[in-house]
C-alpha cells in the first residue's frame, strides 16, 4: 500500500514538472501580474481551456470552472501595479478586463452561449492595448 501511494504522489510531481505548469487555480492570495497572465495563457490555462470548451457544442463544466477562476484572477490586476506605465490607464485596463472576466463568469453560469462567445471574444481583443502600454 505504501508503495502505491509513493508511486502515485511521485507520478504527480513526474507530470507537474514535465508540463512546466502548475495547477489552474485562484486560490493562490497574492500573485504577480506575471503569474496572473500564466495561470490565464499558459499551457493549461483558463483562456485555452475556455477556448477548447467552445469548440463545438460548450462543454459547460470547463467553461464554468475556468470562467470563474478567470474572474477571480483578474479581480486581482487592479490591486497590482504595471511592469511599467502609468498607473491611471493600468487601473482603467485591468478594471475593465475584470468586468468583461466578471461578465463571463455570470454568463458561463446561466449557460448563456450566446453571452460566453460575445464576452470572451472581447476579452481576447483586450490583449494588445494593455500589454503595448504596461509590459
Amino acid at each position: 500500500m505504501l508503495r502505491l501511494v509513493a508511486a502515485l504522489v511521485g507520478g504527480s510531481i513526474v507530470a507537474l514538472v514535465l508540463t512546466g505548469t502548475t495547477p489552474v487555480s485562484a486560490d493562490d492570495k497574492t500573485l504577480s501580474n506575471e503569474d496572473i497572465m500564466k495561470k490565464l495563457h499558459g499551457k493549461m490555462g483558463s483562456h485555452k481551456q475556455i477556448n477548447k470548451a467552445l469548440d463545438g457544442a460548450p462543454d459547460w463544466d470547463t467553461i464554468t470552472k475556468h470562467a470563474k477562476i478567470y474572474a477571480e484572477l483578474t479581480a486581482q490586476l487592479p490591486k497590482n501595479k504595471p511592469e511599467k506605465g502609468d498607473d491611471k490607464s493600468w487601473k482603467m485596463l485591468s478594471e475593465a478586463y475584470a468586468k468583461d472576466a466578471k461578465a463571463l463568469n455570470e454568463a458561463a453560469a446561466k449557460k448563456d452561449a450566446d453571452t460566453v462567445k460575445t464576452v470572451f471574444g472581447k476579452l481576447k481583443e483586450s490583449c494588445d492595448a494593455c500589454h503595448e502600454n504596461h509590459r
